[in-house]
């Protein structure tokens, strides 16, 4: 009876798989409407929550037409067997909208879109089992992507099935891990979030979280019978069916419990340390984050709070996918772990003190790097190659679904894997690369928007699309420079061309303003004391800044961006003061003014605040910059490349200072002077640039001005108004400043 069993369910499986293969064959794959179901039924649950009026009934009612519009013309007949339980849910939504009942609505558009998400999932594996790689791709178009993880080998398989490279049954075993392993970790999260709700008496919420989870169940039943056992799965099906028709809500708890443990596929090794590299890191950034956000007992800054709870839940899914291992082999810490997790979350929905938070973060951190020593040898910029393009394309799917605010935090959340993961490491190697990757993230150019433009404006879809695989793809061109192995000579070149890029301008800046300072014979003593404090104070607060940001806090992208953008700015300042109190020609005497203000100390604060600037602004900077250098070369090729670099800007500087006691004063003064002036313009340029790439003041792209590379790196001359307008400003002052006693001395030469 057993073996006629098995032979009719072998029968019945072969027979469903042809009726999938052979119904989608002859119906076109219209995964645009599923997207349009997904994008109206999130509508409904949003009118639900107007007050009740004839406009809104209207709405709803076209929002529902809509839906039964995209699911019938031809979207139902694809998906063949599986369409009855979408067709029946359309209706419960229909049901709900009479009703004026949001909790039905909310539960019902879970369910719709978990059933197109499991029939897609069906039709995609038995496309494979025909070995139609081009099917199977339409009907991967219907699909959830991995929110934490970066998993990327459902379409690599697709490509190398296409390609001849892969046999059909493998790809159908990557394909269904992938798909299985993303589906239990938005089990996970969902039954997470309808815990939070039900403590926090959100019903509607709670409703659509247990309908998505009953929904991701059944996609997943399956794979928890084969791996849990019968009667787990069926106990789980019980307590999730009493808890979608509103009974015992204590079942939740008893859901939890039963796939605490639940894994859908054993992880290889790699798969392993890198969830556990990426649980790290996403742990790390709640506690940063948190503690930006709070202040006694309060949300100061929503985004930064908002990105905590993110976090938080990113890393719960991540715990999911490393505890049935981590329970096997160290089970005092991942029951440890389960409870921080819990009681992390706790912690922030209570809005508790920042020193809490951190606390059960650093806690944590200490478990991962006990259990996983090996794992966290691994380098950021590895864990940044996994993370960032799925931060794009989960970013594609929340703008997709409505929630601009949501893709803007993903927006940001990818450009801190960019920078200083990725950029650190290109910008030695090619700056021009990194800084155009960079605008890609932000605003882009006037004639080609980046994707903080394209977000702002809400465009098309398409748009974003579009972008974020130009980013996609310019990150591969990247990566092949980065991984490129170095040569002596290519380690040499590169670590001068970085104290160069980094650590002229200020050698350019102190020479000049010391020379033209010595020139007039005013005795190094009242200036050398302020430029040597000022350099070894910028020097220690560079490396003592690194030292802090690796060991004892953690500094975010957009807090070195600002520290950057402000530092340039306050240099400029002193800069432009400094440099107009030399030059100054009006009523004569500005030498005499100088040395009388060196007596009294108040342009020695001036030369060492200047010196302190001009240095600390790149310091912190150069020093990442060689600290990714040594991560990829030898060091003692780099060494040597410094000490040649040190010495150029020696020799540099040596030589604007000995101009002085060469040329006529009034040509030293002239060439100095103009020197200064646009040293100031450069600094102004930068330091307004920092602020807008730490997203403190707005950038607008200009199509007047050039979007030349080397304009940018060298002269800090980017095309977007902000900053050409502050810079003009400033060269409007020198100009003015300069040309003003001149046409008074030409107009009466005996008062001047």
């Amino acid at each position: 009876m057993n073996t006629g069993h098995c032979i009719f369910h072998r029968l019945a499986v072969v027979f469903i798989g042809f009726f999938l293969v052979v119904g989608t064959a002859l119906a076109d794959v219209p995964w645009q409407n599923a997207e349009t179901i997904r994008a109206e039924t999130a509508r409904v649950t949003r009118l639900l929550y107007r007050p009740v009026s004839t406009a809104r009934d209207a709405d709803l009612a076209a929002v529902l037409a809509t839906i039964r519009s995209a699911w019938n013309d031809g979207l139902a007949d694809a998906y063949g067997p599986d369409a009855s339980l979408v067709g029946s849910e359309i209706d419960a939504l229909g049901d709900a909208i009479a009703t004026n009942d949001g909790e039905a609505a909310a539960r019902a558009r879970s369910l719709i879109w978990t059933g197109l998400l499991k029939g897609a999932m069906d039709h995609t594996l038995a496309a494979l089992d025909a070995g139609d790689a081009t099917v199977a791709a339409e009907w991967l178009s219907i699909r959830e992507y991995a929110r934490a993880s970066g998993e990327t080998a459902t379409g690599l398989a697709m490509d190398g099935l296409k390609a001849g490279n892969l046999d059909a049954a493998e790809a159908r075993r990557i394909a269904e891990a992938e798909l299985l392993g993303i589906y239990a970790a938005e089990l996970r999260l969902s039954l997470s979030r309808a815990a939070d709700d039900l403590a926090n008496g959100r019903k509607v919420q709670l409703a659509g979280e247990l309908g998505r989870a009953k929904g991701l169940f059944l996609i997943l039943a399956d794979n928890i019978s084969a791996r849990m056992g019968p009667e787990v799965a069926k106990d789980v099906a019980v307590r999730l069916d009493r808890l979608n028709a509103g009974g015992d809500t204590s079942a939740l708890a008893g859901v939890q419990a039963a796939l605490a443990s639940y894994a859908p596929v054993a992880l290889s090794p790699d798969e392993r340390d890198r969830r556990a590299r990426l649980l790290r890191r996403f742990l790390g950034t709640v506690e940063v984050e948190y503690t930006k956000g709070m202040r006694d007992g309060e949300i100061v800054i929503p985004m930064e709070y908002h990105e905590s709870v993110l976090f938080r839940d990113r890393a719960a899914m991540i715990f999911g996918d490393l505890r049935p291992e981590m329970t096997e082999t160290a089970p005092e810490a991942a029951e440890r772990m389960a409870v921080i997790l819990k009681e992390l979350a706790g912690a922030i929905n209570q809005l508790a003190d920042p020193q809490q938070v951190s606390a059960l973060t650093n806690e944590a951190l200490t478990i991962i790097d006990k259990t996983y020593a090996d794992a966290m040898a691994t380098s950021g910029y590895e864990e940044a190659v996994e993370a960032l393009p799925a931060s794009l394309d989960e970013l594609v799917l929340i703008a997709r679904s409505g929630d601009w605010a949501g893709a803007e935090l993903k927006r940001l959340e990818a450009y801190s894997w960019y920078d200083p993961d990725f950029e650190g490491r290109l910008r030695p190697r090619e700056p021009a690369m990194a800084l155009r990757l960079e605008a890609r993230f932000w605003e882009g150019s006037a004639n080609d928007p980046g994707l903080g433009a394209l977000l702002a404006a809400k465009a098309p879809i398409t748009e974003i699309a579009a972008e974020v695989e130009t980013i996609k793809t310019e990150l591969l061109a990247a990566r092949a420079i980065i991984e490129t192995p170095l040569s002596p000579t290519g380690t040499v070149v590169q670590s001068v061309t970085i104290l160069l890029r980094e650590g002229l301008e200020a050698v350019l800046i102190l020479a000049a303003l010391t020379g033209a300072i010595a020139a007039e014979g005013i005795a190094s003593r009242r200036w050398r004391r302020p430029v040597l404090a000022g350099v070894g104070m910028a020097l220690l607060a560079s490396f003592a800044l690194w030292y802090a940001a690796g060991h004892l806090f953690a500094i975010s992208t957009l807090q070195r961006e600002l520290l950057e953008g402000t530092t340039a700015l306050l240099a400029a300042a002193v800069l432009i003061y400094m440099t107009h109190t030399i030059f100054s020609h009006r009523g004569g005497g500005h030498m005499t003014r100088m040395r009388e203000s060196l007596k009294g100390g108040v342009s020695t604060t001036g030369i060492f605040a200047l010196a302190f600037f001009v240095v600390f602004r790149e310091g912190f900077e150069t020093v990442l910059f060689y600290e990714a250098m040594l991560a990829d070369a030898n060091a003692s090729y780099v060494l040597i490349g410094l000490l040649i670099g040190t010495v150029i800007c020696a020799a540099v500087a040596w030589m604007i200072f000995g101009m002085g006691a060469r040329l006529p004063i009034k040509l030293f003064f002239r060439i100095t002077g103009v020197l200064l002036a646009v040293l100031s313009v450069v600094l102004v340029g930068t330091g307004i640039r920092g602020l807008q790439t730490a997203a403190v003041i707005s950038a607008t792209p200009v199509s007047w001005f050039p979007d030349v590379d080397w304009l940018q790196i060298y002269l800090g001359l980017y095309p977007v108004a902000e900053a050409l307008i502050a810079q003009a400003l400033v060269a409007a002052f020198f100009i003015g400043g300069w040309l003003l006693p001149y046409l008074v001395h030409q107009r009466n030469p005996q008062k001047s």
